[in-house]
């Protein structure tokens, strides 16, 4: 049990310290900087309104971070965790070492998680910063939010990683384009796109401070969209912990 341990944790670290020092975290600090430079621009700390200074960053926080930056953040980890050892085909040396699979792939996402709510509330709460007043408060009520998102995305990009070779060509494809599409359709077609339940938490916990939702959106309340969003990290990451153990790489040989 002890050796088991050991080498979980070594997993865990290599995986870590690999992942920390790779060009998936130069890619994401891109976008990150440019959406920091832009919002620093707009100077929404000497609005004197605080209301609609707290409005404006909100547009900013739902749209473009949780509807961009957020699954970007994940997807820049999610998939490569695993990912990167199929392509470079080291997949196979770790698949007959003497630790089950599942506990391989829980490795990799135990190592993601702390990269990628690191990244994504740590950027966060610069922007936040950079809002002034309005972004203070803007972090106490959105911050749950960003975190349930990144982890329900982190568990299905997993799930990517296990099922697709290419799969972080797909999880990009479908973080910029099915999510955005999906999410903005009427009706209860945008329940299948995970930002839908983000921005759900996010619309509920503004209105208290005089935040409007679009009169085509239908939130969920804070509870529900939490319970979704955290069984669909759960489900994810449990289905590809199943999968992975049973399924055959054929390719890596």
């Amino acid at each position: 049990m002890m050796a088991l341990a050991r080498a979980w944790l070594t997993l865990f670290w290599l995986t870590f310290r690999r992942l920390l020092w790779s060009s998936s975290t130069l890619m994401i600090l891109i976008p990150l900087a440019c959406a920091a430079v832009l919002l620093a621009r707009r100077r929404l700390d000497q609005i004197g309104d605080i209301d609609a200074a707290f409005h404006e960053f909100s547009e900013f926080a739902i749209l473009v971070f949780v509807g961009f930056l957020a699954p970007v953040c994940a997807l820049a980890y999610g998939t490569t965790s695993l990912g990167a050892d199929r392509e470079d085909r080291t997949l196979l040396f770790l698949l007959i070492r003497p630790i089950p699979r599942w506990l391989v792939l829980l490795a990799k996402f135990a190592a993601t998680l702390p990269l990628a709510l690191g990244l994504a509330t740590g950027s966060f709460y610069i922007y936040c910063r950079l809002a002034g007043e309005a972004g203070s408060l803007a972090y106490v009520l959105f911050l749950p939010a960003v975190v349930f998102v990144v982890a329900a995305y982190l568990g299905l990009f997993h799930l990517f990683a296990v099922l697709l070779r290419h799969s972080t060509i797909v999880a990009l494809i479908y973080a910029v384009f099915f999510e955005f599409i999906v999410g903005n359709m009427p009706g209860i077609v945008k329940r299948a796109a995970v930002n839908y339940y983000g921005r759900s938490i996010m619309y509920a916990q503004g209105a208290a401070e005089g935040l409007a939702r679009p009169a085509w959106f239908e939130p969920l309340s804070v509870e529900a969209a939490s319970w979704v969003l955290a069984a669909i990290g759960l489900g994810s990451l449990a289905l590809g912990l199943a999968i992975f153990q049973w399924r055959e790489y054929r390719d890596l040989t």
